[in-house]
């Protein structure tokens, strides 16, 4: 009696299973809803609805993007988070999801434990800009020239509590240099006052700044990346010009609930890797100077604990706080 009763619980385990397995092999059986969390026509809209196209095509059911707009992202994010783990829901999350556990007095949800992270879609390259006429043309000048005239040289922020914020307050942390901080509503707003000269330096992404830079008012003294673009082979990165490991970068990524099956995640970040190194994707994120990634889900965990980490010192230390 007593191995027939270990014969049928064995037997039953097993039977649980295979359903599961079965459901697995057959993902997508139905649609799947990628979330974004900003209005159609942004950044991570875009990345969004290029990255949906051809997935749809490659799984061979439709990925439907919505737009949940709100919170820095939150509201997709946490909709993603209480949404059933299987694979149906995603977001497009950005570098949000790293900098709003760092500032936010009151997280509505645990980022690195209530989701699972499939795929670093995209980089957003960011650099370090001077109004043309600050007598600097490379990251020691600057520095010097700020220490030479403390209080004179203000850095400018395209929005509270942003990436950009939050790489001004490290650069001033890192090189001890006394420069006011001006925050905007908008890259446009923050923009203007750096090509006017009422703030001195700016970090900005490539796409915002790389027009003015070509039409002399900017100077481009440093990139934000691992490497040098291949762009701007002659700007060296932060860390090249004296910050080490000063890695700075905006980015989009693709997660889903935790609890997600890990074959359905593997499956997911496989499909993703391989559209957006598709030439025609190349091609469409290198227009809006997007630099594709496609990261398995490990690598990305580890990156967004490691820059949630990095934010969360940085946030505390300048103090950069909001409800």
């Amino acid at each position: 009696m007593k191995f027939a009763s270990i014969l049928f619980s064995a037997i039953a385990s097993v039977a649980a299973v295979v359903p599961t397995a079965r459901a697995q092999d057959a993902y997508p059986s139905r649609p799947i809803h990628l979330l974004v969390g900003a209005t159609a026509g942004g950044g991570s809209d875009l990345v969004a609805r290029i990255v949906a196209t051809e997935l749809t095509k490659k799984l061979g059911q439709a990925v439907v993007v919505e737009n949940r707009p709100g919170a820095g992202g939150n509201i997709a994010n946490l909709t993603t988070a209480r949404a059933p783990a299987d694979g149906y829901t995603l977001a497009m999350a950005y570098s949000g999801l790293a900098v709003n556990p760092a500032v936010m007095q009151k997280m509505p949800f645990d980022t690195l434990r209530e989701l699972a992270t499939v795929s670093l879609v995209a980089d957003v390259p960011m650099g370090l800009y001077v109004n043309a006429a600050v007598p600097a043309r490379n990251v020691k000048e600057l520095i010097d020239t700020a220490k030479a005239s403390p209080g004179r040289y203000a850095l400018g922020v395209n929005a509270l509590a942003s990436v950009g914020h939050l790489a001004t307050e490290l650069f001033k942390q890192r090189t001890g240099v006394d420069m006011p901080t001006v925050v905007y509503k908008g890259s446009s707003a923050a923009m203007t006052d750096l090509l006017s000269g009422n703030v001195s330096a700016m970090f900005d992404t490539v796409a915002s700044a790389g027009p003015q830079v070509q039409s002399g008012r900017i100077r481009m003294l440093a990139y934000g990346g691992v490497k040098r673009l291949a762009t701007s082979p002659d700007v060296p990165t932060l860390t090249e010009a004296g910050l080490d490991n000063f890695d700075l970068r905006s980015w989009y990524g693709v997660v889903a609930p935790a609890g997600t099956p890990k074959a359905i995640v593997e499956k997911l970040s496989t499909a993703i890797a391989e559209v957006i190194h598709m030439p025609e994707v190349v091609e469409k994120f290198e227009k809006n100077s997007l630099i594709p990634v496609g990261s398995t889900p490990d690598a990305f965990e580890q990156y967004l604990a490691a820059e949630t980490e990095k934010w969360t010192h940085v946030a505390k230390a300048a103090k950069v706080q909001v409800q």
